[in-house]
């Protein structure tokens, strides 16, 4: 870095107006990472119907219902007979007042080792239990899950009080859109398996409520915004320069991607004696800026190859943030019954921190409720790119499918991919057109 890298970066006017932006926040959890078992005490208070969230019962059903879409075309044992009985509609339309949350019991999953499991949903009225494993950053197995399931049906289950109860077994795992589908049959059918995404329902709710002067909603829907990735209009501009700069003035990120490092039990009486001891001045005062430019950096380069691969894609075809982009081509596009994707490409960073050797994955969306139903069969079209997206035909009830194309990539590789995989879905529909799946 020279110093006029330097200067050409500090004078920047984009600079100026994100050094502006990202002080335009009142949410805590833009300021603080929660470790597993705070997430887990988060869940808990969202779920547990008389707390001060002002939701009552409503994010338990949202809960129930996404692990009913997750779990029952295929899951067996006890998931089978519960969701039997507990529909979408007896859900809806049932109380859980009665409702509370139990936390981390211990239990004896093998004679030598004991597991202590994050949560238990227990409603005395409709005689439930729902048995939930949050994890947070570590991943899952089979043999763990299956140890958990025959502990809580041993111990728990076979208790008289319990005899008459119905039990639910449901995962939360925020990094399950990352699971390969190998990875996602290997952990079996006795639980259901949910990410995040659940509780953007339950964040949409608790915005209305907002509007409607119930400020008690404000944390529900600052944390499960947060989980669901949510960009305000703001943390939208912000992601957006942040991606700009990043790739306008590599060469100063880079620089701010190492001193970021430098502790101040590092510094000499010459380390502020050049352009990089004014860099690190800048940065100890921006901190959470720098660190908006350095996690872009790889997503700003994953854009400039997509636009550079696909210069048919508009600026407003490519959605940016901090973690992840998401685009989506004019086949993809004219499917659409309004303004949302209904089938979009998303490039995730799944390696946290600044890491120089960030990895990415790639994954298809597809959101059933956002296509034009009036000239296209939607669960044929389903099916006929399953042919080139294999996985695509499962879980067809669901309204939202996520299915990992590729993972563990680099920038180059990433760019590469997305480029193929846009390609094909291009090519599946107009096959689609031609066979009449899809009605022009």
């Amino acid at each position: 870095m020279t110093p006029n890298d330097l200067y050409a970066f500090l004078s920047d006017k984009r600079l100026v107006d994100l050094i502006e932006r990202v002080k335009i926040s009142d949410d805590f959890l833009d300021v603080v990472s929660l470790t597993e078992t705070q997430h887990s005490d988060m869940l808990a208070w969202c779920l547990h119907p008389n707390e001060g969230h002002g939701q009552g019962d409503a994010v338990i059903k949202d809960f129930l219902i996404a692990a009913y879409e997750a779990g029952q075309e295929t899951n067996e044992d006890s998931n089978k007979a519960f969701f039997a009985a507990w529909t979408p509609a007896k859900v809806r339309t049932s109380s859980f007042g009665s409702a509370f949350i139990a936390r981390e019991f211990s239990l004896a999953t093998s004679e030598a080792k004991k597991g202590r499991l994050d949560l238990f949903l227990i409603d005395p009225s409709n005689k439930i239990i729902v048995t939930i494993e949050n994890k947070a950053g570590a991943s899952l197995t089979e043999k763990q899950l299956s140890d958990y399931y025959s502990a809580v049906s041993r111990q728990i289950g076979n208790l008289e009080v319990f005899t008459e109860y119905q039990f639910a077994y449901i995962v939360v795992d925020r990094d399950l859109a990352d699971y390969q589908e190998d990875h996602l049959k290997s952990l079996g059918n006795k639980w259901a398996l949910l990410d995040y995404s659940w509780l953007e329902t339950s964040a949409n709710r608790a915005r209305l409520h907002l509007e409607r002067n119930n400020e008690a909603a404000q944390l529900l829907m600052a944390y499960c915004q947060k989980q669901t990735g949510w960009q305000s209009p703001n943390e939208e501009l912000v992601a957006e320069i942040s991606a700009d700069l990043a790739s306008q003035h590599e060469t100063v990120v880079e620089a701010i991607r190492k001193q970021k490092k430098v502790q101040p039990t590092a510094w000499t009486p010459t380390t502020f004696a050049d352009q990089t001891g004014e860099l690190l001045l800048f940065i100890q005062q921006n901190r959470q800026l720098c660190d908006h430019l350095v996690q872009s950096r790889g997503i700003a380069s994953v854009r400039l190859g997509l636009r550079k691969n696909l210069p048919q894609l508009n600026p407003e075809d490519i959605k940016p943030s901090r973690t992840r982009l998401r685009f989506a081509n004019e086949a993809m596009r004219s499917l659409r019954a309004n303004e949302d994707w209904p089938i979009i490409l998303n490039v995730r960073r799944v390696t946290g921190g600044d890491d120089a050797n960030t990895k990415f994955t790639i994954s298809l969306i597809w959101v059933a409720n956002r296509f034009s139903t009036n000239n296209c069969d939607i669960e044929a079209l389903r099916q006929h790119m399953a042919k080139s997206f294999p996985g695509l035909e499962k879980f067809g009830g669901s309204k939202h499918r996520r299915l990992v194309l590729a993972s563990k990539l680099t920038v180059a590789e990433a760019v590469g991919k997305a480029t193929q995989f846009a390609s094909e879905i291009e090519r599946s529909i107009a096959a689609a057109r031609e066979i009449g799946i899809i009605r022009t």
